[in-house]
């Protein structure tokens, strides 16, 4: 199976039932009776998808069958309870609704189930504008505690739908989070050395989509129109690590979140503004704004102009953390991370502890 070069994408009308007119439609086209509801617990009625999908089910008579016993950064027995259960009730689609978390354990039940021969379709309906989960074709999970990325064809959803009015009810330290880590995904696809025309294409869309946007959303959040522009600058950001991958930012995060517990996004930023002055091009500053000389500052400031701060706890191991780097992402890193260069992000690191 080849990876799909366009997935399906459109902003469902938010003035209606655009979402729900979709969804019937798409039921219909492939006559589907059963679809398999992987979806967040609290988040999944917060945000008014339990009405849509009712709303949905009413419209076509479909059966549903819902999972979300799974935890927020997923584990491999969840994801194979999942897949089980998926295996038992053999529905004609899987509809995934929420946020990374989400995203990746309905990828990886697809995944697993597709191992042992079933394949169903897989539509993504993101609930947080940052992760672009719903357009990449890898998976992050937990594996007795280290978290794993899981990379396959059949990883990656078969339609990303965009329903933006879902991430209108986000807090600013979730929007902040997820919002930065669809920046750094875009940033970080744009100075990847596996960055291609069309990947690069991707990117500027993103960062012209969120990079002066997502400030003006934490101070306005209720502005639905700069949540419009998060939600499709996601979208372009995993579109673009799709291609590239990630690189050093994102390989040092994992440990910050599995043994700190910072959100993912957050646990990007921790470092970037030292790999924004290691990696940063001339033309990526001159998108951005920034110079140079004072690229660490700058990125600095803008995190702080979001809530994220870029102060440690006192009670992380710098070096440890460090040596527990995904390495597969860090060999991405435009600049070889020698060393020496671990050496000075961990006095860098050091330096910012509360």
């Amino acid at each position: 199976m080849k990876i799909k070069e366009q997935l399906l994408y459109g902003i469902a009308d938010t003035r209606g039932d655009g979402l729900v007119c979709i969804l019937s439609v798409r039921l219909k086209d492939i006559q589907a009776t059963h679809v398999f509801l992987v979806r967040g617990k609290q988040s999944y009625e917060q945000c008014r998808a339990a009405v849509k999908m009712a709303e949905v089910q009413q419209k076509t008579g479909v059966r549903i069958t819902e999972f979300s016993d799974f935890s927020a950064n997923p584990k491999d027995e969840e994801a194979l309870k999942g897949k089980q259960l998926l295996l038992e009730k053999k529905p004609d689609v899987i509809i995934a609704i929420g946020g990374g978390s989400v995203m990746d354990m309905a990828k990886l039940i697809r995944h697993y189930a597709a191992e042992q021969g079933y394949y169903v379709p897989l539509w993504a309906i993101p609930t947080t504008a940052g992760t672009g989960a719903e357009a990449t074709h890898f998976a992050v999970v937990y594996k007795e505690g280290v978290k794993h990325s899981v990379e396959a064809e059949d990883i990656l959803p078969d339609a990303a739908i965009l329903y933006p009015p879902f991430t209108y009810h986000n807090g600013a330290y979730l929007t902040a989070c997820t919002g930065f880590d669809a920046l750094a995904q875009a940033i970080e696809a744009y100075w990847n050395p596996k960055a291609t025309e069309e990947s690069r294409q991707y990117s500027i869309r993103a960062i012209n989509l969120i990079y002066r946007q997502l400030p003006q959303c934490i101070a306005h959040p209720a502005e639905t129109t700069l949540r419009d522009e998060l939600a499709q600058g996601a979208y372009w950001a995993g579109r673009a690590i799709n291609i590239t991958k990630t690189t050093a930012p994102h390989a040092f995060s994992y440990v910050f979140t599995s043994k700190y517990g910072y959100p993912h996004g957050h646990a990007v930023a921790l470092t970037f503004p030292f790999f924004m002055r290691l990696n940063g091009t001339a033309d990526l500053q001159e998108l951005l704004g920034f110079t140079a000389e004072n690229a660490v500052q700058q990125m600095e400031t803008y995190l702080l102009s979001i809530g994220l701060s870029v102060q440690l706890h006192d009670t992380v191991d710098v070096r440890g953390a460090l040596q527990a780097v995904n390495l597969q992402r860090l060999a991405n890193n435009p600049v070889p991370v020698t060393e020496e260069i671990k050496s000075d992000l961990a006095i860098y690191l050091e330096n910012h502890k509360q």
